[in-house]
């Protein structure tokens, strides 16, 4: 309650010192806080981002930095588990998994709003590699951030809009002509 108490005031002060969330020590603590374990804080995290232009333009490129990272971590656990691509061992239960789940959303969430377009080659590099997570929350990120960007590669567009799952259909929905 108390990190969420925090986070509430901190988007207040985001409005009438935004000048405040742009040095490094806030981006680190802005990032570690968007993967907090109450699912609130990192919402409102992700608010003071959206609502910050000059933090959007500073933070991309570190939250790009810290998404490489986690999926290094879950290669590594992929290797050992082989349960984030197969179906048929699928381990809803691991608390480790969950954990790189859980924050790999989150940060995918923050890039679909700090996304600039500068950064393209190594967005594009993490949306080939999530848009074929087993996990239809990941699918779905991913789907989000392909549709705000501008030449969309149409083979990742065509891979979520074939998708099984609604959520990750709806996100390119209008971005994909019915005949491609």
């Amino acid at each position: 309650p108390i990190r969420e108490i925090t986070s509430i005031k901190l988007e207040e002060i985001n409005k009438f010192h935004s000048e405040y969330f742009i040095t490094e020590n806030s981006i680190d603590i802005i990032l570690k806080s968007i993967i907090d374990i109450n699912p609130n804080v990192c919402r409102i995290m992700c608010n003071i981002i959206e609502e910050n232009q000059q933090l959007k333009e500073n933070i991309e490129l570190k939250l790009i930095e810290k998404i490489f990272e986690l999926l290094e971590e879950i290669k590594i656990y992929e290797k050992e588990n082989k349960d984030y691509f197969d179906n048929s061992i699928r381990n809803t239960k691991n608390h480790a998994k969950n954990k790189k789940l859980f924050s790999l959303y989150w940060y995918l969430e923050t890039l679909s709003i700090a996304t600039s377009g500068k950064y393209n080659p190594k967005v594009l590099e993490i949306l080939n590699t999530t848009i074929n997570f087993l996990d239809y929350t990941i699918r779905e990120k991913t789907a989000k951030i392909l549709a705000k960007m501008e030449n969309a590669p149409k083979d990742l567009l065509q891979k979520a809009k074939q998708d099984q799952n609604f959520y990750v259909k709806y996100q390119v929905y209008d971005k994909i002509n019915n005949d491609n």
